[in-house]
């Protein structure tokens, strides 16, 4: 019986990653084709649909706003991130309060975006912020706290409180423990975190496309925005080109971190 469970467990398991994975490798194949549409299988073998992404000033820019973006959100997102990781794992908060301060500020994680950004849109709009920019800095900025928040407030419950106490014995003050002892020890954590939100700030559509305006556009609402009125396959090229980044930013994440860090205890 186990037997047939452990192989029913291993063929299920696979049948998992390649209904997840099958889409982005006809992705991948898509665009390396020849032809002058996208078509699976491609008929044959060519580079140049990602030279004509790459020489595409609408691809190129609004590839520099969302690294630009997702760079800026990031380095808000992440100290605000940790001060609220700080707050709730040690703060002298009611238990209750606690877990429901916990719960608000990684509520970004499963609201959906579409949502977000209504809520987003009609709340900056009613306090006059009409500034793209702004907007779309502080809608990411709102998606990045998240993972910096979850990530660090799992360092923190593993933390060694010895560690500091041991400083506090040497004479350590409170600033120095914490940016000499307590910082560097939770440094992976933040910075996993920080990774994972600026690869979903960097991806983010769904949100974005509420706070944009006519002179300002993210990379992926570049994408669906082409997609309207052209059908080549240098849409596949560059969603190919985010796929190998994101997968990169995890396998840097996971070799140097592990995920578990990143999904807690």
């Amino acid at each position: 019986m186990s037997t047939y469970f452990s192989l029913f467990r291993r063929t299920g398991t696979a049948a998992l990653f390649v209904f997840l994975l099958a889409p982005l490798v006809a992705v991948i194949i898509v665009s390396v084709n020849a032809g002058a549409t996208p078509k699976f299988p491609p008929e044959g073998f060519s580079l140049r649909w990602y030279g004509a992404a790459l020489a595409n000033p609408a691809f190129t820019g609004s590839a520099l706003t969302s690294l630009v973006l997702a760079a800026v959100a990031t380095a808000l997102g992440t100290p605000l991130g940790v001060a609220a990781a700080f707050g709730i794992a040690r703060g002298k908060l009611p238990s209750s309060l606690r877990g429901l301060l916990e719960a608000i500020f990684l509520s970004p994680l499963i609201v959906p975006g579409i949502v977000i950004g209504v809520a987003l849109l009609v709340t900056l709009s009613t306090a006059g912020l009409r500034d793209a920019w702004l907007r779309l800095t502080l809608g990411h900025v709102l998606l990045v706290m998240p993972y910096v928040i979850r990530t660090s407030l799992a360092a923190l419950q593993s933390f060694d409180p010895s560690l500091e106490e041991a400083a506090h014995t040497l004479g350590a003050s409170r600033r120095q423990i914490l940016t000499r002892v307590t910082l560097p020890v939770l440094r992976p954590a933040i910075f996993a975190g920080a990774a994972f939100g600026f690869i979903i700030s960097f991806d983010d559509a769904a949100v974005s496309i509420f706070l944009i305006d006519s002179s300002t556009s993210t990379l992926p609402l570049a994408i669906m925005s082409y997609m309207q009125y052209n059908f080549d396959p240098s849409i596949a090229a560059v969603s190919s080109m985010l796929i190998a980044i994101t997968l990169a930013g995890a396998l840097v994440i996971e070799r140097v971190f592990g995920l578990k860090k990143f999904l807690g205890n």
